[in-house]
């Protein structure tokens, strides 16, 4: 990583040459005719819907701007191809990039800082506009590391929550979703047997669901100057440990092969999953073309020791590299066109991610009153803390890190061992991929 990085580095004067200057950001500059080419990792009725919206983009802006949209892969290929780019010093106009990717970009000072575009009193966003965006969205992307740069701007975002069998708890006895992890646990057992093949809990080792587990337990991964990480504090260790009895005791399966979650959920095999909202229609699909039929499933937040739940938020944004002062004008006004309540009501409607703007739940009454699980999810943000995953450099590499330790954990490895030497690990990467 850091041998790529200080690669990329030595190339990041041929951005110098293009930085804006006046108004601090080149928004003095004219956006008329811009062509503007949008890296993207939607596909299928996400990749539709998403041209849909750029085409009416370009038919309808007054500066007779043209954003082109590319589908360029998944989110590593996005990255491994921007990294090639800003070596080779072509970059897209706009990129999408979760926040430790757009990290990568700046190190070599490859992308713009959206502070200026956002606060411009011609062509930024309302205090009042701002307001509307649900609490937690418009911050992720300001950069601790980069000293408070906005890094990119969010077009949509997702929580991780539980996935539940309501139909099943009902049977065993349990009329609402647990809300601490003892609750949980007495229901993986009593959900869990051998003869019937049923389990508890699908065991996804991503690292995303170990911080959601964390938070839950009202801990963190970052050190406490912000400056690194810890893997050793009490609610990793606690985490730890109640997954490592819930794997032993054959509560909990691993998962052999990605979607296996969803499809032993729809099958009536397991009890409870921990994913994405954004994965809410997957599951519909899935539990409608089941074994057994459709059932009565839900949503909710995780079980916690907090006084409010605590949910992983997460969501890749919207960045902008460094190009010409023409282009990036024209690459931000895009990404406010698209972050407006109508938009924004039209790509929920077919991404299932949440909207960024509070209004735009207004245009989604019928849509909510048709899917009542996503509503309940929506309604989630509100009776609940956000909280988001390390926005460093490096976090891609350090995510592995934590789940090969994960996994070992689950194995039987020693939990503090494990831990320390993780916490070294993923401490060297830091510093491995800082700017």
């Amino acid at each position: 990583m850091k041998t790529t990085i200080s690669m990329v580095a030595a190339f990041s004067v041929v951005f110098a040459l293009s930085a804006p200057s006046a108004r601090g950001a080149g928004l003095d500059a004219d956006p008329t005719g811009a062509q503007v080419t949008y890296w993207y990792q939607h596909s299928q009725d996400r990749e539709v819907a998403m041209r849909r919206l750029i085409d009416q983009f370009n038919a309808t802006n007054p500066w007779k701007i043209k954003v082109t949209g590319e589908y360029s892969g998944p989110y590593a290929t996005i990255y491994d191809k921007m990294i090639a780019a800003i070596a080779a010093g072509n970059p897209p106009e706009l990129v999408v990039a979760y926040q430790n990717q757009a990290a990568g970009y700046e190190v070599s000072k490859a992308l713009v800082d959206l502070n200026p575009y956002v606060n411009d009193p011609k062509y930024g966003i309302s205090s009042a506009d701002l307001k509307d965006f649900v609490e937690g969205f418009i911050t992720q992307d300001v950069s601790s590391q980069f000293g408070g740069m906005r890094l990119g701007f969010p077009p949509n975002r997702s929580v991780e929550v539980m996935y539940y069998n309501a139909a099943w708890l009902n049977k065993i006895g349990m009329s609402d979703p647990p809300q601490t992890w003892d609750r949980f646990y007495a229901a993986a057992k009593a959900a869990t047997r051998t003869e019937a093949g049923t389990y508890g809990y699908a065991i996804d080792t991503d690292a995303s669901r170990v911080f959601a587990q964390v938070v839950s337990r009202g801990g963190g991964i970052v050190s406490a100057d912000g400056k690194g990480y810890v893997f050793t504090g009490p609610a990793m260790k606690e985490s730890m440990a109640f997954m490592q009895r819930l794997y032993r005791e054959g509560l909990g399966r691993k998962l052999a092969k990605a979607g296996d979650d969803q499809t032993d959920f729809a099958n009536a095999m397991v009890l409870f999953t921990i994913g994405s909202t954004s994965g809410m229609p997957f599951y519909t699909q899935a539990v409608n073309a089941g074994k057994g039929g459709a059932f009565d499933w839900s949503v909710a937040a995780l079980p916690h020791t907090t006084a409010r739940p605590t949910l992983n938020l997460y969501g890749a944004s919207v960045s902008i590299p460094k190009t010409t002062a023409q282009k990036q004008l024209a690459a931000w006004l895009f990404i406010r066109w698209f972050s407006e309540p109508k938009q924004q009501a039209a790509w929920t409607m077919v991404s299932n991610y949440f909207p960024v703007r509070k209004s735009a739940a207004a245009l989604l009454t019928d849509y909510m009153a048709k899917d009542r699980r996503f509503a309940k999810a929506w309604d989630l943000l509100s009776a609940s803390d956000l909280k988001a995953e390390p926005p460093f450099a490096g976090y891609d590499l350090v995510r592995d890190a934590v789940s090969r330790a994960y996994n070992a954990i689950l194995d039987g490895a020693d939990i503090d061992s494990t831990l320390v030497r993780l916490e070294a690990d993923a401490n060297k990467i830091y510093r491995d991929s800082a700017p």
